[in-house]
């Protein structure tokens, strides 16, 4: 009885520690699932203020023009626009410029602005400027609220 007693208890120790592990590796695949969205959200859920619209624009005379993901090598200004879904005055905003992966540089930070929003600022924009052509390759925006990572929007020069 003893023999099969202890046999019982390993089995159930196996058991639990596989089951753990399994529970572990779907939390661990949908969480990789969730960052890995270039153009969704990776805010919290409780988050008070978010970006609730992000779009890439060409340049109109200084201003964002039509809304794209893709630029020419001598669209020399890259715009985003960020909508916030309110305003709320001391919101701190950063958006990081990145070269993803161009011409042998990967993820090279471009630029960061850094913003803290008025009780009226629901629209940030933002733009890069660059002196000469753009070199191809994949580039990023990541928008920050508050000191944590909100959104990703991928963009291309080809």
């Amino acid at each position: 009885m003893r023999l099969h007693s202890s046999m019982l208890a390993g089995g159930m120790i196996v058991f639990a520690i596989f089951a753990c592990n399994t529970s572990n590796n779907n939390n661990s695949n949908n969480n990789s699932n969730n960052n890995s969205n270039s153009n969704g959200s990776n805010r919290s859920a409780n988050a008070e203020v978010y970006v609730d619209q992000i779009h890439m624009a060409k340049d109109e005379n200084g201003d964002a023009g039509a809304s794209t993901t893709t630029f020419a090598p001598g669209d020399r200004t890259v715009h985003v626009v960020i909508t916030l879904n309110k305003a709320k005055a001391g919101t701190q905003v950063r958006v990081v410029w990145t070269a993803a992966d161009v011409e042998g540089t990967k993820n090279k930070e471009l630029k960061t602005l850094d913003y803290t929003t008025t009780a009226f600022d629901k629209n940030i924009p933002g733009y890069l400027k660059w002196s000469q052509d753009w070199p191809r390759g994949d580039y990023k925006v990541d928008v920050y609220i508050n000191g944590v990572l909100d959104k990703t929007i991928n963009y291309t020069v080809d």
